[in-house]
């Protein structure tokens, strides 16, 4: 099976809040991100197809962003800290002063 990837993804470590509603209820971390979407740490998952508000804080500054839940995986609670848990979201709409971030660090 190949990849399904169009963008290279960079670690991202940073506080999301996301929701199906505006504004978004829901607090956790983002493991990476790419120009095309973020991979959410959380066990507060959606299914796939359903649309996402975003609010992605960086060095103080919220950033906004819709998109649609690609993939979801919900881990048992023994395992979360040993089992990838969360969901692939694809960006809709995104602050374009977010994607110069991804750009500044994926080098280009």
């Amino acid at each position: 099976m190949g990849e399904k990837r169009f963008s290279k993804r960079v670690a991202f470590r940073n506080v999301v809040r996301f929701g199906p509603k505006n504004p978004p209820e829901f607090t956790s971390f983002l493991l990476d991100l790419s120009d095309t979407g973020v991979c959410i740490k959380t066990n507060n998952i959606f299914r796939p197809g359903t649309k996402l508000y975003l609010s992605i804080e960086v060095d103080g500054r919220a950033y906004g962003a819709e998109g649609v839940v690609m993939w979801a995986k919900k881990a048992p609670p023994g395992l979360v800290r040993h089992v990838k848990n969360g969901m692939g979201v694809k960006f809709t709409k995104v602050d374009e002063e977010l994607i110069e971030l991804y750009k500044k660090k994926k080098g280009v």
